[in-house]
Parts: structure tokens; sequence; C-alpha cells
């Protein structure tokens, strides 16, 4: 500016109009001050001080001139701020900070779904709200009653194991303290330890028509068809086995149900028209069975009111009974 300063003052002397319209204008010698740091580099103010003073006005434009060398920001010192993609950028222009730096990928959000009145789960927000999660399968899947049917067979088979395992608990739970129940729950006994053995009811066992069943099992069987009688500790025992192996099948077969739910849901099938709860008939027989071994004081002491009301009738029947 100091360059510019006398510039000026030699063009006033030689035209005085024009050069004043250009002192005028920014940067002119008669330009208005319109920041604090224009009026502290302004070569006037320094000058009028060192006229005031006396000073020699070399000095007055050597020092305006480092006043501006000191206000003008250097580039390192450009202002930076996080830009609304998140990545740094400078004020004065909006550059990149680090512009060969990719940015970090964020993870994908996963949305909530919801099955929809056509049958099909779809989202119920984000970008794809109302679109299905499984774009690949057709309209017409829906309503293929021909892929129903499959999935509910390919249920049936799975749950074949625990349906035999069930029927031959039921059966147990059904023997009476005699000769035939006897034998009969021993049979039904090997019968969930194997439930693919072919020996029948009353026939010899052998570890050939039973492979699956313990050799101490198998013997007592053959000995119960000769005539022998249980204890009646060792029959509480075989159907207390009997309980236990019959609650594993059934957690296992909560993990089938579940799964073919999902697969039901997926292709947008009703589950209740593919899955079956198999468990279900012998719950009134196994709570039955339950209060039966009761003494009269837990049975008085049963609180009914958390009872179904099924269950509440069984209850009132076995009262009934020992009264």
């Amino acid at each position: 500016m100091a360059h510019n300063f006398f510039h000026n003052v030699t063009g006033l002397l030689q035209n005085p109009i024009q050069s004043y319209q250009n002192a005028r204008q920014p940067g002119g010698l008669l330009a208005p001050v319109t920041s604090m740091n224009q009026f502290l580099g302004d070569p006037r103010v320094n000058i009028g001080l060192d006229l005031a003073a006396g000073r020699p006005l070399g000095d007055s434009l050597q020092r305006s001139a480092a006043i501006q060398e000191a206000l003008t920001p250097k580039e390192d010192e450009r202002r930076i701020v996080k830009g609304a993609d998140g990545r740094q950028r400078y004020v004065d222009t909006g550059e990149l900070v680090f512009p060969d730096v990719e940015p970090t990928p964020e993870e994908p959000k996963e949305y909530t779904s919801k099955k929809a009145k056509d049958g099909f789960l779809r989202y119920t927000e984000g970008p794809d709200k109302g679109k299905k999660v499984f774009p690949d399968i057709g309209e017409s899947t829906s309503i293929d009653f021909g892929n129903e049917d499959n999935l509910r067979d390919d249920f049936r088979k799975a749950s074949g194991e625990f349906i035999k395992v069930r029927d031959s608990y039921g059966r147990i739970l059904s023997t009476d303290p005699t000769g035939a129940g006897d034998l009969s729950l021993i049979f039904n006994y090997m019968k969930m330890l194997d439930p693919g053995s072919v020996v029948r009811e009353g026939e010899f066992a052998t570890a050939q028509n039973s492979a699956g069943v313990p050799d101490i099992i198998r013997a007592k069987y053959n000995q119960l068809r000769e005539g022998t009688r249980l204890a009646e500790e060792q029959r509480a025992d075989f159907k207390k086995q009997a309980e236990n192996l019959y609650n594993t099948a059934l957690d296992s077969q909560s993990y089938v149900e579940s799964e073919f739910k999902g697969i039901s849901e997926a292709y947008g099938f009703d589950p209740k028209r593919i899955v079956s709860e198999y468990g279900k008939p012998l719950e009134g027989k196994i709570f039955s069975n339950q209060l039966s071994v009761m003494s009269n004081e837990e049975l008085k002491n049963l609180d009914v009111t958390m009872l179904s009301p099924s269950q509440q009738d069984l209850v009132l029947k076995e009262l009934r009974k020992r009264n």
C-alpha cells in the first residue's frame, strides 16, 4: 500500500479531478476505512501522527507496511471447520483440508420391518420404507398353495421323531400298576429311547430289533414278558426318566417350530397354516399325572387362579377322586 500511496500523491498533483475520483475508490488515497485492520495499517494515519510529532515521513510508511504484513493472515492460519459431510474444510474457499483421504464408510443401519396385509415382510422405516425385505420373492408366492403344502409336509417330516416320542410317553402316562401295565411301560420306554426300533409289544427284545436300547433295559423287558413285576420304586423311576426324555424332545421340537415359523413368514405364508403344536394334545394328560402324585395338602394349597379353565377342571376331578 506504500507504493500505491506515492502513486496516488503524484497523480493528485498532475490531474486533480481524475485523481480525486480515483482516490475515492477502494485502495485509493481518500478511500474510506472499513475495518480496524485497515485503520491500523493505513499510511495516512501514520503520516498524520508523524507530522504531528515532527518525525520523518519515511518511518511512517515503513511502519504502515510492517503493520499490514502482520495483520495479513498467513496460509497456515486459515480457519477450518467440519462440513456437513463430516470432512474438514477451509472456511474461505470450502476446499477439503485432506482431499486425498477417503471418508470412512458408515455401518449400514438396520431398519425395522413388519408383515403387511399382503403377507410379505416390509420395511416400516428408512429409505426403503414400504418395500419388501425379501424382494426376490415374487408376488405369486404368497398365494401358491402348492408351496404351502410342501412346506407343511416338510414340517411334519421334521417332527416325525418327536411325534413317536410323544405317543410313547402318552401311553406310559396311561399305564396301570399291573403286570400288563408294567410291560407296556417298559416297551414304550424303549420306544422313547429308540423311536426307530422295530420290536413289537410282547415280542422278545433282541439287539437286532432294538439296537438303540441299553442291554439292561432290554433284559428287564424280557423278564416282564415272563411274568416278573416292577417294584413301585422302579415303576416311579421309569416314569420319571420317561418324563425327562419327553421334555428333552419337546425342547428340540420348539426349535423346529421356531425355524419353520420364520421360513413361513419369509415366504409370506401364515405360520399357523404350516406349524402345528404337536405337544399340545398331551398337555392335559401330563398335568393330570402331576396332580396324581401330589399330596392332599399340596393339592389344596394349589393356586387355581393361575391355572387355565381346563386345568381347573382337572384339579376338581382329582379332588373328587380322592374324596
